[in-house]
């Protein structure tokens, strides 16, 4: 029988918001890896209860779970809940689900899914979104980016969702309960994994709210490497201004991405290049990092703050501007940085991304038409799509056929030079 569980019980320090029942904010998943999740949510009143999990193949047959991890009352009346699941099967898809107890009442969660991590040669699909934030007048339009993204992972499922920070407005508890509530068709879809903006100020409630792959700094996941299957993902934070902090990034970042994964991805908040009228580029990013991505081969990297879209190239290396996911868009200047090759204002979005051994397929999808007063759905039309090629794999020969090929060479020769004689 598998071995079961450690259980933490986290204290978060969140105010208090209106409760839409015993689930205020959750359940929802993060830190995924070959054989283990953690699950969160948090409650009110905190209840005792249970997470129970499934493989998907396995409750498509059965409709019942396999496990079921007994979790106490937590012990502060905003307490919230993360439970590590350990000793799971790599590369298999999971249903799960939270059920708490009051008295004699029973409330169970929405299901949630979730993979582990592939095999070397699988491909894998992600989302990213950034600068979520928070519009206080007319459409929920968190709800609606929110709802698009779970809608394209019911299609085709997502290993994970990224967010390139600034995920609320403040990091105040009313606007943490207004995200969750917003996110959560797409929390319940795939682990959550994202990095600090500079909204976030790196508040004690985002270290709270989000369970992180391995990482260093404040707590160990102030920055971050997801190494899954043939992908790395390296999460930074960009608002970190001390040199050792930046030193330290610096560091880590050429180690995780120095490994042997055929994609290799980077996120941060403040974009390295951007044609944005407002922020610009400038932040020093292509002085700090950009050296070190182009050494390691990095593929691709994600930016948001910029509330716009744009792809650059510069050096082999692709940069992705995603800050349309919710915050109010703001325009382009006139002339584009160098290695702007599509840049496009006025919209909501996110990006879907796929890597496979030929290479790494992205679209960029828009969710509506937006400014500061109005907000127009709009139906899967794609603002970008495009292909990074990998280098073809070289053949591995084995040693003893490299031998055996040097031998018949050396005899080949030794006959033409005794035929010459």
């Amino acid at each position: 029988m598998k071995r079961l569980v450690a259980v933490a019980l986290l204290v978060l320090s969140f105010s208090a918001g209106v409760s839409a029942g015993p689930f205020d904010r959750g359940p929802y998943s993060g830190a995924p890896d070959a054989e283990s999740i953690v699950i969160c949510w948090t409650g009110s009143p905190p209840m005792a209860g249970k997470v129970e999990i499934a493989s998907a193949a396995a409750y498509a047959k059965s409709a019942t779970f396999e496990r079921a991890i007994a979790v106490p009352v937590p012990s502060s009346d905003r307490a919230g809940t993360e439970v590590r699941i350990d000793d799971l099967a790599q590369a298999t898809a999971y249903v799960y689900r939270a059920t708490v107890q009051s008295g004699s009442e029973t409330y169970v969660s929405p299901m949630g899914r979730f993979r582990t991590s592939p095999a070397a040669g699988d491909p894998v699909r992600f989302a990213v979104v950034s600068d979520t934030q928070w519009q206080w007048e007319g459409e929920n339009r968190l709800a609606a980016l929110g709802a698009a993204v779970a809608a394209d992972a019911s299609t085709s499922p997502f290993d994970f969702v990224l967010h390139a920070g600034d995920l609320v407005e403040s990091p105040a508890g009313d606007y943490w309960d207004h995200w969750f509530s917003s996110f959560e068709p797409m929390l319940l879809a795939a682990p959550f994994i994202p990095v600090l903006g500079n909204h976030e100020k790196n508040s004690r409630s985002y270290y709270d709210a989000f369970p992180h792959p391995p990482g260093a700094g404040q707590n160990d996941e102030r920055w971050w490497a997801l190494h899954w299957g043939d992908v790395v993902v390296v999460g930074l934070d960009t608002s970190a201004s001390r040199a050792d902090r930046i030193l330290e990034q610096q560091a880590w970042a050429e180690k995780e991405l120095s490994g042997p994964e055929r994609h290799k991805f980077v996120i941060f908040h403040h974009p390295v290049y951007s044609s944005d009228a407002y922020h610009g580029s400038g932040y020093g990013y292509e002085t700090i990092y950009h050296p070190i991505f182009v050494e390691t081969g990095v593929d691709l990297v994600l930016n948001g703050h910029a509330h716009n879209y744009e792809r650059i190239v510069r050096d082999d290396i692709t940069y992705l501007v995603l800050g349309g996911g919710g915050a109010v868009p703001r325009g382009l200047a006139p002339k584009h940085v160098d290695g702007s090759i599509v840049a496009v204002e006025g919209r909501n979005f996110y990006a879907r991304v796929s890597t496979a051994r030929k290479g790494i397929s992205v679209d960029v999808v828009s969710v509506a038409e937006a400014s500061e007063t109005s907000f127009t759905l709009t139906s899967n039309q794609l603002l970008d799509s495009f292909f990074l090629p990998c280098e073809p794999e070289r053949p591995s020969i084995p040693w003893a056929t490299l031998a055996a090929l040097a031998a018949l060479v050396g005899v080949l020769l030794w006959a033409v030079i005794r035929s010459h004689r």
